[in-house]
């Protein structure tokens, strides 16, 4: 278990004045089973209205619109999160997570290689098949975690955010996003359900990616076209280790289109430059008060009941 504080500031800077400006936000972290959000806050330069809206994905949207004349935007965000991953994360898991996208659609050349790296293991014939038991689910994503970041080298700039999975593995070389793209390909060609998670780990720079795979309560993975029950644990390509309870999730998808932290559009000719500056720290537990406006006695004895209260009052605050 982790408390993590999270600052973000994102700052687009224009070479002339735009004006009809409608964006929407996705860097706001939202309680779910794994983690709670004890605190939030967003701000937007200029200041405006800003709406909030919850995707099919459970993921929390801000948009608003500035109509006037500016030549700078920008989004401050703050946020202090419970992390709590030990059993990974349980969310129903719906059928869309078992099929590839224009994104991550698996090219004949990664197919061969998800068969290369079972060749000869007694996974070889389940993972060809697509019939992964439940219990052998965690190792196949271990064994592509290792074989993805063997396959790939980070390089900053190599890639853009239409670069598709296909495109990234043939090149064999990315960033984050194609690490996570190429692993979602990966494990749902073996018949795994995967998604792809923005968020932000904990020290300095810019958010991360990563992603998730899905362990059913049933034996296998059911094709019935119906949600499943069960657990997902995350994956992270890029460092080639598990993710603990030093990441915060920002948003999740099938890729990286369905939980794009900022986007917008605008009207007016001119170039622009975007700087981004994350900082994540984490912060002991201790017998006082996260956060004057929740007035909560954080201690061990009544985490959990405390979380659940959190958990309420932020569903409250969502509808």
């Amino acid at each position: 278990m982790n408390i993590l504080e999270i600052d973000y500031t994102t700052t687009l800077e224009f070479d002339s004045p735009v004006t009809d400006h409608y964006f929407l936000l996705r860097c706001v972290p939202v309680s779910r089973d794994g983690q709670t959000v004890v605190s939030r806050n967003l701000s937007v330069v200029p200041e405006t209205q800003l709406g909030t809206s919850r995707d099919v994905f459970g993921n929390t949207a801000y948009q608003g619109r500035i109509d006037f004349p500016h030549g700078t935007f920008s989004f401050h965000s703050t946020a202090t999160v419970i992390v709590d991953r030990k059993d990974g994360c349980r969310e129903l898991c719906q059928p869309l997570y078992k099929y590839n996208t224009p994104l991550t659609k698996c090219s004949q050349q990664m197919t061969d290689f998800l068969h290369s790296v079972f060749k000869g293991n007694v996974l070889e014939e389940s993972v060809k098949s697509r019939r992964v038991r439940n219990c052998n689910i965690p190792l196949v994503a271990e064994l592509l975690m290792d074989a993805v970041h063997g396959k790939i080298e980070y390089v900053s700039g190599a890639t853009n955010v239409r670069t598709t999975a296909a495109e990234s593995f043939e090149m064999g070389s990315g960033v984050c996003q194609d690490y996570s793209h190429i692993f979602c390909s990966l494990c749902r060609e073996a018949g795994i359900p995967a998604r792809y998670v923005a968020g932000t780990s904990d020290g300095e720079g810019s958010t991360h990616a990563w992603a998730e795979y899905f362990v059913p309560d049933d034996d296998y993975i059911r094709n019935d076209g119906s949600a499943m029950q069960g657990r997902w644990f995350g994956i992270d390509c890029t460092r080639n280790k598990k993710v603990d309870d030093s990441y915060v999730s920002l948003a999740c998808g099938r890729d990286y289109l369905d939980c794009k932290v900022d986007g917008g559009i605008f009207r007016g000719m001119t170039n622009q430059r975007m700087t981004v500056f994350v900082k994540t720290k984490g912060r002991e537990l201790r017998k006082n008060n996260v956060h004057a406006e929740d007035r909560f006695q954080w201690n061990s004895e009544n985490l959990e009941e405390q979380k659940k209260m959190l958990r309420m009052k932020n569903q409250q605050q969502q509808m």
